[in-house]
């Protein structure tokens, strides 16, 4: 009978093992996911601020001197950075702009997204 309480003690000693193990790796994964969804939300916010300030920009006249305004909110810890460029071929001076949206967050930069501009 002592043998069979020994065998019973190590039986659970095994059996605590397999769940704590099966936990922590159930944890992980659902630490992971919560990583994986803050990660998606920042960037979803990120590309709605880019493309909201660049449709704006495409709304606004030509600017010959390659300077737009931030006209979107950005919400706590985030940048919105403006880059415009004049890309206009020398016969067609202050035609074209490469205008660059750079949207950031505490400092990590999340999104940039470009389009250009025409002076028609």
């Amino acid at each position: 009978m002592t043998n069979q309480r020994g065998n019973t003690l190590l039986e659970a000693l095994i059996a605590v093992a397999i769940l704590g193990t099966v936990a922590v790796v159930f944890l992980g994964g659902i630490f992971s996911g919560l990583i994986g969804g803050v990660e998606i939300e920042e960037h979803f916010i990120a590309e709605n601020l880019a493309r909201t300030q660049l449709e704006d920009i495409k709304s606004q006249p030509y600017n010959v001197s390659n300077q737009y305004p931030v006209t979107v909110s950005p919400p706590p810890g985030y940048t919105v950075l403006i880059n415009v460029t004049d890309i206009s071929p020398s016969e067609y001076p202050n035609s074209l702009q490469k205008t660059a949206v750079m949207v950031s967050r505490e400092g990590q930069k999340i999104i940039t997204v470009e389009t250009l501009k025409v002076n028609r």
